[in-house]
């Protein structure tokens, strides 16, 4: 969904080519290292074309990593491929059971579905559209849609011919996938007992199957696992916490989206707890941070946004913080001496600057009072 040649800003381009795209890929390839093991069941009809699919996603899925063999290499009776069928498999033997059927009936009854026998049994449905008993399950097939993401319908026979329903099946795995790799590394936060899930292996080095139903943990944390295996999610998030807040219109106009597509980008975010959106300003929680550290996705700073000067602006005047203190402390010092030397008397002067002058005795003057005459002499 998201094209870097939509972006409309140059930092945008430059976070996306630069800082995003390496580092989620290199994620990417992180997951695809954590195998599954995989049983296919059906289909039913034995033709040549199917025969020839059923090899071709095999392989496919051999190629990625994972353990893949088909029910009868296990032994499961043809009467299993019948009603009700799904109580013979040993779903205890595989992470994920791949069904590939034109009908809903051999998967079981309406009420297995109704009772997510199917979940239990850890299956990804993959059954035709034009399937005639499809209206007597849509009601289970809502819920088990809504709650576990697991079923998908093809049309037969061209997405068969044309890859379709491989590439359908792919991404339904690479989910599963994801939600193993995720169970392994958060095993404490998602209280799976912290004794070391890991991938359980053979002494010969085959993988186990998970001692954990992955469908149930992907309905516990569907809304994190959504995000996390949605790149365009994923670039919303990182880009957001990298600009640090950002209104819906701005993010819509700088990575390329309508806002009514965003809207949709943006609903597992904020259902998830990532994000949150408040009056229309859009940041990243703490839970939105530490999954964007976990993945290597938090590191680059934005520049820093620089403010235009106004025309009529006085021209900036920079100082030299280091000639400045020097110049203050000069004054300082100056005024210092000053007083000094205004408060130092004589006798505390050095010999050499003390003059010497004689002793000069000052007498008194007496000074006739005012308005006072002389008496007058008179001759004898």
């Amino acid at each position: 969904m998201i094209l870097s040649k939509a972006f409309s800003h140059s930092r945008t381009s430059e976070f996306y080519a630069q800082f995003f795209k390496p580092r989620f890929d290199a994620f990417q390839r992180t997951v695809q290292q954590t195998p599954l093991v995989i049983m296919l069941w059906g289909p039913r009809q034995r033709t040549r074309l199917w025969s020839n699919k059923r090899q071709q996603i095999r392989d496919n899925l051999r190629r990625m990593g994972h353990t893949v063999f088909f029910s009868e290499q296990l032994g499961v009776p043809l009467a299993a491929i019948t009603k009700k069928g799904v109580e013979f498999l040993q779903s205890e033997t595989a992470d994920l059971i791949i069904v590939l059927q034109s009908s809903y009936d051999t998967v079981g009854a309406v009420q297995h579905f109704a009772e997510f026998r199917v979940v239990g049994s850890k299956m990804l449905l993959f059954i035709d559209a034009a399937a005639p008993d499809e209206r007597l399950y849509r009601r289970a097939l809502d819920d088990l849609t809504v709650c576990y993401n697991n079923v998908a319908s093809f049309n037969f026979p061209d997405d068969v011919v044309q890859d379709n329903l491989t590439i359908k099946i792919v991404e339904k795995v690479n989910v599963m996938q994801l939600v193993k790799y995720c169970a392994n590394k958060k095993e404490h936060g998602w209280r799976l007992g912290g004794d070391g899930v890991g991938v359980p292996r053979t002494a010969g080095g085959e993988v186990q199957p998970f001692r954990y139903n992955l469908l149930e943990l992907y309905r516990d944390h569907r809304d994190e696992i959504d995000v996390l295996a949605d790149s365009a999610a994923m670039f919303v998030l990182a880009y957001t916490n990298y600009t640090g807040t950002i209104t819906v219109k701005a993010l819509a106009h700088q990575v390329g989206l309508a806002e009514t597509l965003l809207q949709s980008v943006l609903v597992p975010l904020l259902r998830s707890q990532m994000m949150i959106q408040r009056d229309d300003v859009l940041t990243v929680t703490g839970f939105g941070q530490r999954t964007l550290t976990s993945m290597g996705l938090v590191g680059m700073m934005a520049p820093p946004v620089q403010t235009q000067t106004p025309a009529f602006a006085l021209p900036r005047v920079t100082f030299n913080v280091r000639s400045v203190g020097m110049a203050f402390a000069a004054v300082l010092l100056f005024f210092a001496l000053m007083f000094y030397w205004s408060n130092t008397t004589q006798t505390q002067l050095p010999l050499e600057y003390t003059p010497t002058r004689p002793a000069a005795t000052r007498t008194a003057t007496p000074t006739p009072l005012p308005g006072i005459a002389p008496a007058p002499t008179i001759g004898r």
